[in-house]
């Protein structure tokens, strides 16, 4: 425990050090001190801020950890699958959206199931989320057996309704296989993810054309389907 103490208050010098760094006219400082002093910008904006302070500036640039850390982002990363079905009903990526409001029905979550091939959207309203398969499962039976389009893939996050939706459908015999994302990348999913922003996008359109408030959103969500297809 000493021995961690020690670079600890070590630390605490040096940046009590560097808070006190003076800036005046002629003043002799390193530069990885003025880099941190003048708040992390590029090696060049130091050199100009510190010939314009009139500074004598010295030493050497070195990697910046601090910078690293702050300015790290995510490795970008593919959208969707990497071979696209082109026939539709083939695939269909699936997600559920939480509303803050409860409809008349009862309703609180929106479930969203999009096509790969033509990005139709068919939407369920639920009130818990393990209606999914109750509610999913009659659909892509319609599907198969009115229209002749058999559901192969369907795409969605690990979550457990979904586990669930998977067991029911091997239950029933439907020869779908499930493709889960990995945790945390919503982009592996993003065309349901870009549904549910578009969609509610215009349903509050839809419900400030009509001089309505946020607790309506599900109604004007299934209003949308049937006046406004996209």
């Amino acid at each position: 425990m000493k021995n961690e103490e020690k670079p600890q208050k070590l630390k605490k010098i040096e940046n009590e050090e560097k808070g006190n760094l003076s800036l005046e006219k002629g003043a002799k400082i390193d530069i990885n001190d003025l880099h941190e002093k003048l708040g992390h910008p590029s090696e060049e904006m130091v050199k100009l801020a510190g010939n314009y302070m009139k500074l004598s500036i010295r030493g050497k640039m070195d990697n910046c950890e601090n910078c690293a850390i702050g300015k790290m982002w995510q490795k970008n990363l593919k959208k969707g699958r990497k071979e696209k079905s082109s026939k539709p009903g083939f695939c269909f990526y699936i997600d559920i959206a939480l509303s803050k409001f409860t409809s008349a029905g009862g309703s609180k979550y929106w479930f969203l199931a999009v096509d790969e091939a033509t990005h139709m959207k068919f939407s369920l309203f639920l009130k818990q989320k393990s209606d999914v398969k109750e509610k999913f499962i009659p659909f892509l039976k319609e599907l198969r057996d009115t229209y002749g389009r058999h559901v192969h893939q369907i795409r969605c996050d690990n979550a457990g309704d979904n586990r669930e939706l998977e067991i029911a459908c091997i239950d029933k015999e439907l020869g779908i296989v499930f493709e889960y994302i990995a945790p945390g990348t919503p982009q592996q999913n993003c065309i349901v993810e870009r549904a549910f922003a578009t969609m509610l996008g215009k349903t509050r359109a839809i419900m400030n054309g009509a001089g309505l408030d946020e607790k309506n959103i599900i109604y004007s969500g299934q209003k949308q389907l049937i006046q406004f297809p996209i």
